[in-house]
């Protein structure tokens, strides 16, 4: 009789989980919370370390010194874009004189955005060139524009350029990086 009551029971599972899935073991749980840990911990000190920088890098730019180079950086471009505007009249094409890589550089950045460069530049009314290491008073930072034409009668005209002056020496200071 005792037989007979004796039934076949299901396998038994863990409670809360489907038929077939495993439970994760206690050693690959304690290697997956380190490893998360530490991705968070470097992503957290790269943070950090980037705002200091970012922080660093502000205030090297508006320190004294560099906000002083800013300005006299924009006296130097708005002294030599004075001049040229001195040189060249209104709907004249220009050539810019392509001796010194640097210059032809200055001279786009200080008045590059008006003139009207002649294309070929042998159609040019006008060729400017910068004339740097000049001493004396009408200068911008010891630098001076110079336009050269064709007058009427044929004759080369060379002028200087004028309105503008920025004293001292050597070309305006680098921004700081």
């Amino acid at each position: 009789m005792d037989q007979d009551l004796l039934v076949a029971s299901p396998p038994v599972t863990a409670v809360g989980t489907p038929d077939g899935t495993h439970r994760p073991r206690p050693v690959q749980t304690v290697v997956v919370t380190t490893v998360s840990c530490l991705v968070i911990a470097v992503a957290l000190a790269t943070l950090v370390g980037q705002a200091v920088r970012g922080n660093r890098t502000v205030g090297a730019q508006v320190s004294s010194s560099a906000m002083h180079d800013a300005s006299v950086d924009d006296a130097f471009y708005q002294c030599i874009d004075t001049q040229a505007h001195s040189l060249v009249a209104p709907g004249r094409s220009v050539a810019l004189s392509t001796d010194n890589l640097a210059d032809v550089v200055t001279m786009i950045k200080g008045f590059g955005s008006w003139v009207r460069v002649a294309d070929p530049a042998a159609r040019a009314q006008v060729v400017l060139t910068l004339h740097n290491n000049v001493a004396g008073s009408g200068t911008c930072l010891g630098t001076q524009v110079v336009g050269t034409s064709v007058g009427p009668d044929g004759r080369t005209v060379v002028r200087i350029g004028t309105g503008a002056e920025v004293a001292g020496t050597g070309p305006p200071p680098a921004p700081p990086l």
